[in-house]
């Protein structure tokens, strides 16, 4: 009787070891995806930061060019506005009425 016990718990322990090996062999499997999800991921976060540093250089430039855009349009506004002045002060002295 002992010998069909001994065979018995084989069979189980044959057993237990094949449901061990094919669920490490399912966690292994599992790992690997997910490592690689993890370096594509990773991959694609490098991607995203160089497009934002591009983005983000891109939109300072854009930003120094509006800046000086507006300093321009103001100084003409500027300018504009005192030689409005002058021709209005240069006229004024010739448009006296004349005596007939």
């Amino acid at each position: 009787m002992k010998e069909t016990r001994g065979r018995s718990e084989t069979r189980a322990d044959l057993h237990a070891d094949a449901s061990l090996d094919e669920i490490l062999d399912a966690v292994e499997s599992r790992l690997g995806a997910l490592v690689e999800v993890v370096k594509s991921l990773n991959a694609e976060n490098a991607g995203l930061k160089a497009e934002l540093a591009s983005a983000r250089e891109a939109s300072e430039k854009h930003g120094g060019t509006a800046a000086a855009l507006a300093k321009h349009e103001a100084e003409r506004a500027a300018v504009k506005a005192r030689i409005e002045r002058l021709l209005k002060t240069l006229e004024e002295p010739s448009s006296p009425a004349r005596p007939a």
